[in-house]
């Protein structure tokens, strides 16, 4: 990675980092909130263990943040190593391993486009939670993914999370955040025809790139690995999270039924574009 400041890759890498510098401890809570990420949480979680090895398997959690992802594993005896781009979500990661009492193995600080600090088949599963997000060059996530296969042993996992780009006209015309007026047409018409978000607000989620879900199997494909599951993170439940969340409080004893029934389901193709995140679950041949 160049540190010259005029490389556009390494300004977006600045943004990204200022951006998560910002929202660290958000971030964290993020994935316990009822109306946003507990759900994708939830599903994500129930279909990487059916498809995990059983511990102690040595994961690695890249953009793994402030560690959720991590610390749960840690803690059911996986060997994870934690590794983000963002020096702040790597602070948050050892405060909260540390008051959870979850032993990782390591935590660096790593861009996923280059994990050479990691031999050759030296982790059984990798996370891939986040970098995708937001390497806009397709150069740079086609090297993440040859980067994920390399440091997999044979018949490992691999679980990748993107951006679903059929959920750009909803945010866009979303009412309760104004996000598309007269002003900013050419921003939300790139984000809807390129899959490009460059919204240039501190402190909001920026500089991100979104798929169509028909076009995550045969890019992860065209690296060489093979397609075990595409799920929904927010399985066809994300639009009413609210209403969910006032389930649970009301009819607690439903709420189980409904949680199986709807992460049973998140595969289903035709609900694939009703979320906001896409989970792709593959293996190393």
């Amino acid at each position: 990675m160049s540190d010259d400041p005029a490389d556009p890759r390494e300004r977006s890498y600045r943004r990204i980092r200022k951006f998560y510098e910002i929202s660290a401890e958000r971030e964290w809570g993020r994935l316990e909130q009822p109306t946003d990420g507990r759900l994708e949480f939830a599903v994500n979680k129930a279909w990487i263990h059916r498809y995990l090895p059983p511990p102690p398997a040595r994961v690695l959690d890249i953009g793994g943040g402030p560690g959720r992802y991590s610390i749960g594993l840690a803690e059911q005896g996986y060997r994870v190593t934690l590794a983000d781009l963002s020096p702040d979500l790597l602070d948050v990661a050892r405060g909260k391993s540390a008051e959870a009492g979850a032993e990782l193995q390591d935590i660096v600080e790593v861009n996923a486009t280059d994990l050479s600090r990691f031999g050759d088949a030296s982790f059984d599963a990798v996370l891939c939670m986040g970098p995708l997000y937001h390497l806009i060059d397709e150069n740079d996530r086609i090297r993440v993914v040859q980067e994920l296969l390399r440091v997999l042993t044979p018949g490992g996992r691999a679980f990748v999370a993107f951006l679903n780009r059929m959920q750009t006209l909803r945010v866009a015309v979303n009412q309760d955040i104004p996000f598309f007026t007269p002003y900013t047409f050419e921003n939300i018409r790139k984000y809807h025809d390129e899959g490009i978000l460059d919204w240039p607000i501190p402190g909001t989620f920026n500089l991100a790139y979104l798929y169509f879900p028909k076009d995550i199997t045969p890019f992860m494909e065209s690296a060489g690995i093979t397609t075990l599951e595409l799920i929904c993170s927010q399985s066809n439940l994300a639009d009413v999270q609210k209403h969910l969340a006032l389930f649970e409080e009301r009819q607690p004893e439903l709420i189980e039924w409904v949680m199986a029934a709807a992460i049973e389901q998140a595969n289903e193709p035709s609900i694939l574009g009703s979320g906001f995140h896409v989970l792709y679950i593959g293996e190393k041949p």
